[in-house]
């Protein structure tokens, strides 16, 4: 009984150890309080000499007692206000600068770099002027992007362009040949961000008969999409192909070895881009290493990208696949209502492809998609 005395005493006098610690701890942090509205009462008060306030020292002070780490810049960026700010548009990066259509490399503040945090060609960024070179305080939101998964993170995309009004599909009769399907994936990804699509075909001038030409792009043309028939090396059709990009963002995407950047130097010689050759196994060179935009006499602005060997489509579930081919809707109604249109029985899709409906070339592009996102 005694021994349970003495517990108790003990656990009594912990407790009030423990009430006296806490009481202290409390009264500290009011002590602080009270000490930091001292200091900031005297410091409105009683300026400085020789300094006079600024509406911006609040900004600068708060910028210094931002914290570490990425819920605090997250936090930062959000609070900061970018409404007055100047603003401008990525034409180029490279390591350690950016490029803006003002003229100016930019530097990107240091609180912006973090998770999930991606500049590319095309952007528009909210900056400040500083006695070096401006800084870049905030990335605005796209209103359209073309990206990829990156081939070094899968749990990454790599953002290629961003706010682009068209995306010019680049493909080649010839040399190398002409490929439907990255044609078909292509389509795919701009869906995904939000970008129309155009087709280019050059080297037309390498057919003696572009009546094949014309047969294979069908289904693209039923469909609504823009074809032009194009040779960087003749010049012909490139004038419709201008008129149609005339005051857009546009940026050209395809397959190493099509002839995007001999397109790109006839649409603008000012542009210097190198040109290659198409190595002896049939694939193209790349001959573009970076992003970068220029802007024409007539406010057309043009991104080139290097060159896509493959285009992942690996973000894409089946049903963004199958909203992605638009002439599946008009093929009837399916026995069953999430029919994957495969070889589930009494598919329309599948019929009217094999009765010449809809492109059976596209429908087998389709299904090839399907089995590259199988596990």
């Amino acid at each position: 009984m005694a021994r349970e005395e003495q517990d108790k005493a003990r656990m009594r006098e912990r407790a009030a150890r423990m009430m006296r610690h806490w009481l202290d701890r409390e009264e500290e942090q009011r002590r602080q309080q009270e000490a930091k509205k001292r200091r900031a009462s005297q410091r409105h008060a009683r300026p400085r000499p020789g300094r006079h306030w600024d509406e911006d020292d609040d900004a600068e002070g708060f910028e210094k007692m931002q914290k570490s780490g990425a819920a605090s810049q997250r936090a930062g960026i959000a609070q900061r206000d970018t409404a007055d700010l100047p603003r401008a548009v990525v034409v180029a990066l490279h390591h350690g600068r950016v490029d803006l259509d003002t003229g100016a490399s930019a530097r990107i503040a240091a609180r912006l770099f973090g998770p999930g945090f991606q500049l590319a060609v095309g952007d528009e960024v909210a900056f400040t002027t500083t006695d070096g070179p401006p800084r870049i305080e905030a990335l605005l939101p796209r209103r359209s992007w073309l990206c990829r998964p990156d081939p070094g993170n899968n749990h990454r995309d790599l953002v290629l362009a961003a706010n682009v009004d068209v995306a010019v599909i680049t493909v080649a009769v010839a040399e190398p040949p002409l490929r439907p399907g990255l044609i078909d994936r292509f389509l795919l990804a701009l869906g995904s961000g939000g970008v129309a699509p155009a087709i280019c075909v050059n080297k037309v001038d390498l057919v003696a008969d572009a009546t094949e030409v014309d047969r294979v792009l069908a289904p693209y043309a039923e469909l609504q999409v823009p074809v032009f028939a194009c040779s960087a090396a003749v010049g012909s059709g490139l004038a419709s192909l201008r008129a149609h990009l005339a005051g857009k963002t546009c940026v050209f995407v395809g397959h190493s070895g099509v002839g995007k950047s001999s397109l790109l130097n006839a649409l603008d010689p000012d542009g210097g881009r190198q040109v290659g050759s198409v190595r002896h196994d049939g694939k193209g060179n790349h001959t573009t290493s970076w992003s970068s935009m220029r802007r024409l006499e007539d406010s057309t602005r043009i991104i080139d990208t290097p060159g896509i060997r493959a285009l992942g489509l690996e973000r894409l579930d089946a049903e963004q696949v199958r909203g992605g081919f638009a002439e599946f809707a008009a093929a009837g109604r399916c026995r069953f209502a999430d029919c994957g249109h495969r070889d589930e029985p009494d598919c329309a899709v599948r019929a009217a492809a094999a009765a010449g409906c809809i492109s059976q070339a596209r429908y087998a592009s389709y299904l090839r998609i399907l089995q590259s996102l199988e596990p």
